[in-house]
């Protein structure tokens, strides 16, 4: 079995696993905890959130800290970039059904950004992510100067992810009931 047969077989195996919203309520308040309780997100002056789907954590939670705000926009020439948002409910309709900033949000440069708050399909345990399978977030998260974070379910941290050249190790992995570090 190729890597890319390997990343969809896991890909499959989480995406089958669903959530109870009021579970994924307790979840998101768990990770977002965890994540306040970081020293890395105390100095941190702008923080780069996603917009989540249903079946990820809520990480909007995180919006009433008082930090300034950016989530990622995606355009087709030139792929992802930080727009600033006030609130989610500035965030319009965008590319592959995730929601971000409006065309005319201030563009924050990826040297800002402090602290990226990572979504994924899965996590290994030495901080490797697998994403949806599109490769765009990845490339993008090369250039964001902060601290990248993951953040999932609990079933979302496995042993291992398989991993190409292009996929990127983040500096942390944040679940409601565990937080690791590459060593």
């Amino acid at each position: 079995m190729g890597i890319k047969e390997e990343k969809a077989t896991v890909r499959a195996k989480i995406s089958a696993f669903r959530i109870p919203p009021e579970e994924r309520i307790m979840a998101s308040v768990a990770v977002c905890s965890r994540l306040h309780a970081r020293i890395e997100w105390g100095s941190a002056g702008t923080v780069l959130l996603y917009a989540p789907f249903s079946d990820e954590l809520n990480v909007l939670l995180l919006m009433s800290s008082g930090k300034r705000f950016c989530f990622p926009r995606y355009q087709a020439d030139r792929g992802y970039h930080a727009a600033y948002a006030s609130s989610p409910e500035a965030l319009v309709p965008g590319n592959f059904g995730v929601a971000e900033p409006p065309v005319d949000a201030v563009e924050i440069p990826a040297c800002e950004v402090d602290f990226v708050v990572v979504p994924g399909v899965a996590f290994g345990m030495d901080c490797h992510r697998l994403g949806r399978g599109r490769g765009f977030y990845d490339r993008w998260l090369t250039e964001l100067a902060g601290q990248k974070i993951g953040v999932g379910f609990d079933h979302q941290l496995i042993e291992s992810v398989p991993c190409e050249e292009h996929d990127v190790q983040l500096d942390g992995v944040a679940t409601p009931s565990r937080w690791v570090e590459p060593d």
